[in-house]
């Protein structure tokens, strides 16, 4: 058995075949001494004897442990037109249920007035002529249907009662707008 001292690490080895060497390594420091050559290595060197020039080959010339330099691209410009957000039909069904809840004397919550939260669009012809639903009594809610149309409406069709147990189906059209739907008309 032979013993060597490399960079203050002790390697034993054996020879177990003929032509074979087996290593005992007591530090991964030494082993990275022997097989590669790196003595002389980060691993090993004192802190103030780093300023060497890397080994070529060595991870330090390729940049890998070098520190990463980012750069921050410039922003966009500011674009001219605001998009409207993608309003869902469940969105403009809620919003038609509001409107009729409010209209039978039954709002989601009792804070929820056209005056505190508006779903009728400014100028629209709702807006124009808002006793539509005159004598509205009862509305189906399970029955209300929605579709998109184009990029920023819906119309929505529910059942709806008047006081004379009259039952029609109605259509209001929606349009976007900042804070959600709001309603441009009621057809039919």
């Amino acid at each position: 058995m032979r013993r060597v001292d490399i960079a203050n690490t002790a390697i034993v080895g054996s020879v177990s075949r003929p032509g074979f060497r087996a290593l005992h390594v007591l530090s991964a420091v030494a082993m990275c001494a022997v097989a590669v050559g790196c003595a002389q290595s980060p691993h090993t060197v004192p802190a103030a004897e780093k300023s060497r020039t890397p080994p070529a080959g060595s991870l330090d010339t390729l940049g890998i442990t070098s520190t990463a330099v980012t750069t921050t691209p410039p922003a966009a410009p500011p674009s001219q037109t605001t998009a409207q957000p993608a309003f869902t039909e469940d969105d403009a069904r809620y919003t038609v249920r509001r409107y009729l809840s409010r209209w039978i004397g039954q709002p989601l919550r009792p804070d929820d007035t056209e005056g505190r939260y508006p779903l009728v669009c400014t100028g629209s012809i709702l807006a124009a002529n808002p006793g539509k639903l005159t004598g509205t009594m009862s509305f189906d809610n399970d029955r209300m249907t929605a579709r998109r149309t184009g990029d920023t409406g819906a119309e929505v069709t529910v059942p709806v009662t008047n006081s004379s147990n009259v039952t029609a189906v109605r259509t209001f059209t929606l349009r976007a707008a900042a804070q959600g739907y709001c309603i441009d008309d009621i057809i039919n």
